[in-house]
């Protein structure tokens, strides 16, 4: 998977009076099978927002693409984040629409690929369960219409309105944790489950967005430091009521994708947890030291090797870092570039899945 990740950013009101064009330059369009925006925007906003960048990705690209509008407040002084997701692909990337949710697709002699932008409830206020049975009902109709199971999805992303909040007594983490756990036991997961974040979100609303991928070797990495997360105990998971089920959150710490082009690695969103129990006690820069130290160790070829894959020299191509209050920004970025330099980073405020971390990083590291 030969994956390039551009990163930029623009304000709110410079959409209106000059485009994206700037944000696409050195980009080769047919190159791009996805665009990612972070921008803070509140439920009733979201969905006009995202048809407005929609419209103006298509103006740029001349093409639908698929395009995911993530709720989080931009640091340091909001506006918006454009991450651009592009390929170099042996065949061409093609592009096409179901239920008004676009998808890239890439088929080869060794992957068989789609990207699915970020599928969004239709209504907000809907309770969890409901806005997760829609987005996953929506994406399953993409993947099984390509000949894709759910177990093919090697990233993830998740992003959960009021993450840590609860509504009848049930959190709204473990609520969605159930909802995935009832999707996913239609899969038989035999390369792992997917890579993935759940992390928090401004408003109500359930995103779900996600990368599957049919390729001759996919290698779910574990942590050595960390339980994996599909294996916690349940003293860890979140749940009032007497008769809660309290389902695992269904990811692996990392998965690798290896074609003759090279290696890509997702890092799920990692945060400063050992074992199972987070590390608390510690400033939010402190966090984010564990939480690097965490990641080192996940992708060292030691670890490679130790789950049966080439030891690949890994290169960060991009990370985005979750802080929970704007007040620790500065220290958390000056933690950030001290180990990763020069690589494009997009920090948002956003809450991660339980109320003691402070910060949660994930990213995406190549061979290339």
């Amino acid at each position: 998977m030969g994956l390039t990740v551009y990163s930029s950013s623009i304000e709110f009101c410079a959409i209106n009076h000059h485009g994206l064009s700037h944000c696409f330059d050195g980009v080769k369009a047919g190159s791009i099978c996805g665009v990612v925006f972070c921008g803070t925007t509140d439920n009733m906003q979201y969905h006009k927002l995202l048809r407005v960048l929609k419209e103006e990705v298509y103006k740029e690209i001349g093409k639908p693409v698929p395009v995911t509008l993530v709720p989080q407040y931009l640091l340091p002084h909001g506006g918006l984040s454009i991450t651009i997701y592009a390929l170099n692909c042996p065949t061409d990337i093609v592009t096409e629409v179901q239920d008004g949710i676009c998808y890239s697709r890439v088929e080869s002699n060794e992957e068989s690929l789609l990207f699915i932008e970020g599928i969004a409830a239709t209504d907000f206020t809907l309770s969890v369960k409901q806005q997760s049975a829609e987005v996953f009902r929506k994406l399953d109709a993409i993947l099984t219409a390509h000949n894709f199971t759910v177990s093919d999805i090697v990233r993830q992303w998740n992003y959960i309105g009021d993450i840590v909040g609860s509504r009848m007594g049930k959190q709204n983490y473990q609520e969605f944790n159930d909802c995935r756990t009832e999707y996913y036991s239609k899969g038989d997961w035999q390369n792992g489950y997917p890579a993935a974040t759940g992390i928090g979100a401004s408003g109500q609303g359930i995103i779900v967005g996600c990368i599957a991928c049919k390729a001759a070797a996919i290698y779910p990495i574990d942590n050595p430091l960390q339980v994996a997360a599909h294996a916690y105990s349940k003293q860890v998971l979140i749940d009032s009521r007497a008769d809660a089920v309290k389902s695992t959150p269904k990811f692996e710490r990392a998965k690798v994708i290896t074609t003759s082009r090279g290696a890509c690695c997702f890092v799920s969103g990692t945060a400063a947890i050992r074992g199972e129990q987070s590390v608390e006690g510690c400033s939010a820069a402190e966090q984010t030291l564990l939480t690097i130290e965490n990641i080192a160790h996940l992708v060292s070829k030691e670890n490679l090797v130790r789950h049966h894959c080439k030891p690949y020299e890994l290169k960060y191509a991009h990370i985005q870092v979750f802080i929970k209050s704007a007040e620790d920004y500065n220290a958390v970025r000056a933690v950030v570039e001290r180990h990763y330099t020069a690589v494009p980073t997009v920090y948002t405020i956003a809450d991660v899945c339980r109320s003691e971390l402070l910060v949660e990083i994930e990213g995406i590291l190549t061979s290339q």
